[in-house]
């Protein structure tokens, strides 16, 4: 009986053994998982900076060239 305790025993420690081996292993996914939130979060900002950059551009090169179209025309109206 006494074999069957001891076994029992040696179980039960290595099942918490493990136990803890998870728990650390949990606690740093949970800081990695943490470290990449705020990377999303700064990826998230940068493309919408970067959005709002790019919509800018766009409507500047619009405004350039419906200027330059009215121009033609205008130069089309007087014959040149």
């Amino acid at each position: 009986m006494s074999e069957k305790l001891e076994l029992l025993e040696r179980k039960v420690s290595q099942v918490l053994n493990r136990v803890d081996d998870l728990r650390a292993e949990n606690d740093l996914l949970r800081e990695a998982n943490v470290d990449l939130k705020d990377k999303l979060v700064g990826l998230k900002r940068d493309f919408d900076a970067l959005k709002l950059e790019q919509n800018d551009l766009a409507d500047r090169v619009k405004t350039k060239l419906v200027s330059i179209l009215s121009r033609v025309e205008e130069l089309e109206k007087i014959g040149l």
